[in-house]
């Protein structure tokens, strides 16, 4: 699929999330198990956190991809906007943008599937939920294929991050367009595109640190699916 198809399927799965409804017991309980999802990978991955460089990369992958950040303002400039954004913004950023936003919609959808796993477990204020209840649901909900391509949006973005940064041309051509892109309408996209490459410039290689984040998280889904004791190492 091209990187427009791509995006137009994502928004499609994106609204049909349930968050989007009024159930507020729901979107707290999801709020929660995000908060203790982005702190165990913080926990999980603290040594690539503090690799040189790499910090302000990792925290907008945690908050922005997988830590549940609001994706609506971008999802609904990119549904009015799109073919305007694919006119102006160079082939390569739509496809990373494509694979972001496609890993994040895949995150929203497997979190809600936890969310309602795990049901009233999420309900207390105070965030008890434990890795023996969290690794139960994980085996619970048979989503292997789904979270396997998680992983492999996320070494993906990892290229093309890489293919961005190297690249003088591309670059200019994104910075000159930021006006445009303000003035067309998605300001929401370019701004968290603009985030990503910013938090992602510092790094030596973009793709080998993606590459060693999504490895361990394989070997982290195989322990936690073979019912391992101690599957976060």
């Amino acid at each position: 699929m091209t990187a427009g198809e791509r995006l137009q399927t994502a928004l499609e799965r994106f609204f049909a999330l349930r968050q989007h409804g009024d159930d507020a017991r729901f979107a707290a309980r999801l709020g929660r198990l995000q908060r203790w999802q982005t702190a165990r990978l913080r926990t999980s991955h603290q040594d690539l956190l503090t690799q040189p460089g790499a910090e302000a990369g990792m925290e907008f992958l945690f908050s922005e991809v997988y830590g549940g950040r609001d994706l609506r303002p971008v999802a609904k400039e990119v549904r009015r906007a799109l073919p305007k954004a694919l006119k102006l913004l160079p082939d390569r950023v739509m496809a990373t943008s494509a694979s972001a936003l496609e890993a994040a919609i895949i995150t929203q959808e497997l979190d809600e599937q936890m969310t309602d796993l795990l049901g009233s477990e999420l309900d207390h204020p105070h965030d008890t939920l434990t890795a023996d209840l969290y690794a139960l649901a994980y085996r619970n909900q048979q989503q292997e294929a789904a979270r396997e391509r998680q992983l492999q949006l996320v070494s993906e973005l990892g290229h093309h991050i890489d293919r961005y940064v190297r690249s003088r041309m591309i670059q200019t051509t994104f910075r000159l367009v930021r006006r445009p892109a303000h003035a067309a309408g998605f300001s929401s996209l370019y701004d968290f595109l603009d985030r990503g490459f910013g938090a992602m410039r510092p790094l030596p290689s973009v793709d080998a640190l993606l590459t060693t984040l999504a490895t361990r998280e394989r070997e982290i889904m195989r322990r936690l699916l073979a019912g391992h004791p101690a599957p976060f190492g």
